[in-house]
């Protein structure tokens, strides 16, 4: 994946999440429930499944945007020296030990 798309989409997930976020909340106030947008409380607003959708795409915003700096500023030989390596197998059986039959 080419440096540049990878940094775009590390930089994008808190902003579409925000999107979704407000996106739901418009829906559920302008289209199902316009008779209730009067009737607002401030524990909705700090418990509605929107607005915590909003909050923690701003906290992703915050995390992932230096990170998508980072990488867009990153030599190519860097971004290649950190890819992970395959796992290594697994002795599930202690050294000495034989496998119950």
């Amino acid at each position: 994946m080419p440096q540049r798309t990878r940094a775009l989409i590390i930089a994008l997930i808190g902003p579409v999440l925000q999107a979704v976020g407000v996106a739901w909340d418009l829906l559920e106030h302008a289209v199902f429930e316009r008779d209730q947008v009067g009737q607002l409380t401030l524990s909705h607003i700090l418990s509605g499944p929107p607005h915590l959708i909003i909050f923690t795409g701003f906290i992703l915003s915050i995390v992932c945007i230096p990170i998508a700096l980072q990488v867009a500023t990153a030599r190519p030989e860097e971004l290649e020296s950190r890819q992970p390596s395959p796992p290594e197998p697994v002795d599930y059986f202690a050294p000495g030990l034989e496998a119950a039959e």
